[in-house]
């Protein structure tokens, strides 16, 4: 009988060996786990065979079974289409700077200018005409070049390092330009390991393979953040206690005055900077917390006294500062968010809490504040990571004010006769585009995240979206909202593909907050006017059922679609004549084109 949670246990464990990680992989494909599968691709000009253990490795640890495809050595366009016609969910193109030509950084320095671009130039149209067939891929990451050498030259002035700058804003101007294409720095890497945990001169000259084990499993494990746990995460709430977390001591005991945040002393220069990496996080999006077994009038004073304070009440989304156990406030907060558990990242000094919420709570990541104090930043940094690596857009920034303005209104709605009548108050508007590339990232993201009002729940990658908006007969709607109270940003997102003479309903979806308004009715006529225009008769719709959208099992039949058929799997198939259905009722809310 194959034991797989004692093999997971190896693969979880930083010291774990090579050899080690082999049998634990070779145990964990023997198991009849119900695990989603990932199929990933990499494309080099080196030998990379080990990598696939460790992404295999960090793939399992996040819940996935992945199959990788290992490309032909320095092939890249074969390999790049490869992959495409095998349509593989990610790939990874990883360029060796030294072996752009053989031993390129000892020969770069006496070439002329034109010798000296010319290999990096025929790299970059070879990578371009890659990018142009892999455009219908879910992820590309792109990896950054670094230095196989130290520089010669200690200002970074030698031909070499400025020929590596070079190539590196190239990668980096030619990941912009694809949308479903993303920059990977690897020389952060060799930093963070030091080259001679990175290398291996010995195996690069003999075989062509550089990276040391170490290397290649932290490669894994960013590939792992960067695709959000290989499609399987989307954290977005922060949840931090308060005395030795967000502060040195305990208020109650030590008073305002007996706080350690001090930026210039140790330790309150700790968590002076671990709240600025909180703050930065909050203002990229992220939604903050506070969970404290403590007297709330004591945080509050600490939170809007203390001279030294980086984080305010008004970064903070919601609290539960009381003397009731963790597990149970974090639930009472998901519910108040209306946000799943597994979208909660949770910090804690006390290992009695942590074990708590991880036992109870197994969905959400729990963090330990470092017993050596001076690790708590770099832990913050990896807790940033989470949130971070698979790219928030702009429009999630100051979800925190969203979150208030959700509150505000609630308590608007209670001044009103009837919620018809609070609706028609609002002033809402939703500007509906049709195709917009420019939001594909953000289209892609909302699709991956949202999981209450969501009909069929199939989650995108950019290259998916791209796809769809470029095939005929597809139409991918976008949609952002706005009301006297608020910009909500891009919420929505409803795409349809034509079939004969009919229009299927893809996706439908839409973030939470802004549900109940009305807005999911709005956008239906516009649906209708144009499959009228392509001459399309039938509007066909489906709702799928999974563990998170029962809320939207009856939307079809309340925005007037006739049920056809229902599966023994709880889904429910709809049709409708586009002349002849007649949609709910939505006329308070104002639909603006493009």
């Amino acid at each position: 009988m194959v034991n797989h949670e004692a093999a997971l246990a190896v693969l979880r464990r930083d010291d774990a060996s090579m050899a080690e990680v082999m049998r634990a992989l070779t145990e964990l494909d023997r198991a009849e786990l119900n695990l989603r599968r990932q199929r990933i691709g990499i494309a080099a000009n080196i030998t990379l065979d080990l990598l696939a253990l460790y992404l295999r490795r960090h793939a399992y640890l996040a819940g996935v079974r992945l199959e990788v495809h290992t490309g032909s050595y320095d092939n890249l366009l074969d390999d790049v289409q490869t992959c495409s016609a095998r349509g593989v969910d990610h790939l990874l193109v990883i360029p060796f700077f030294d072996n752009l030509q053989a031993s390129w950084e000892a020969r770069i320095e006496g070439l002329s200018e034109a010798a000296r671009q010319a290999p990096m130039h025929d790299y970059l149209a070879r990578l371009e005409l890659g990018l142009i067939s892999a455009s219908h891929l879910g992820n590309v990451f792109l990896c950054g070049a670094h230095a196989w050498h130290a520089a010669a030259a200690f200002d970074g002035a030698d031909a070499c390092s400025e020929g590596l700058a070079e190539f590196n804003a190239a990668l980096r101007e030619t990941a912009t330009r694809h949308a479903n294409a993303r920059f990977i720095d690897l020389a952060d890497i060799v930093a963070t390991l030091g080259r001679q945990q990175a290398f291996d001169a010995r195996f690069y000259y003999r075989g062509k393979a550089p990276y040391r084990p170490a290397f290649m499993n932290e490669l894994a494990r960013r590939v792992g953040l960067a695709t959000r746990g290989f499609g399987g995460a989307f954290h977005k709430v922060l949840v931090l206690d308060c005395d030795n977390t967000l502060w040195g001591g305990v208020i109650g005991e030590d008073g305002i005055a007996g706080l350690q945040l001090d930026p210039h002393s140790y330790p309150g220069n700790i968590f002076w900077t671990v709240q600025q990496q909180v703050c930065a996080l909050e203002r990229q999006g992220v939604l903050v917390c506070l969970c404290s077994k403590n007297n709330e009038a004591d945080v509050e004073q600490a939170l809007t006294q203390h001279e030294h304070m980086v984080l305010r009440g008004e970064h903070v989304v919601a609290r539960r500062v009381n003397w009731n156990d963790k597990p149970g406030n974090l639930e009472a907060l998901a519910a108040e968010l209306n946000l799943g558990l597994e979208s909660f990242v949770f910090v804690d000094d006390s290992a009695f809490e942590v074990e708590a919420v991880r036992t109870r709570l197994p969905m959400v990541r729990v963090f330990q504040v470092p017993q050596r104090l001076t690790d708590y930043p770099a832990m913050m940094r990896e807790i940033a990571a989470l949130f971070l690596a698979g790219g928030l857009n702009a429009p999630d920034a100051s979800r925190t004010r969203q979150y208030r303005q959700l509150a505000a209104a609630a308590s608007l709605r209670a001044g009103f006769a009837s919620q018809q009548d609070y609706l028609r108050s609002l002033g809402l508007k939703v500007r509906l585009q049709r195709d917009a590339t420019e939001q594909i990232g953000r289209i892609a993201e909302l699709t991956n995240k949202s999981n209450q009002f969501n009909l069929t729940t199939r989650r995108l990658m950019p290259g998916d979206v791209a796809r769809l908006m470029q095939a005929e007969g597809a139409t991918v709607y976008s949609f952002a909202v706005s009301d006297r109270l608020a910009e909500h940003g891009l919420t929505g997102v409803l795409i349809t593909e034509d079939e004969g003479d009919a229009v299927l309903v893809h996706t439908f979806l839409m973030s939470c907050r802004v549900i109940g308004r009305g807005v999911e009715f709005s956008v239906w006529k516009r649906v209708l006017d144009d499959a009228r225009s392509r001459g399309k008769t039938v509007l066909r719709a489906a709702y799928v059922p999974s563990a998170k959208n029962a809320q939207v099992a009856d939307f079809f039949d309340r925005l007037g679609l006739p049920l056809t058929a229902q599966g023994d799997d709880g889904s429910r198939h709809y049709q409708a004549e586009v002349a002849q259905v007649q949609l709910a009722d939505s006329n308070w809310v104002e639909i603006i084109d493009g």
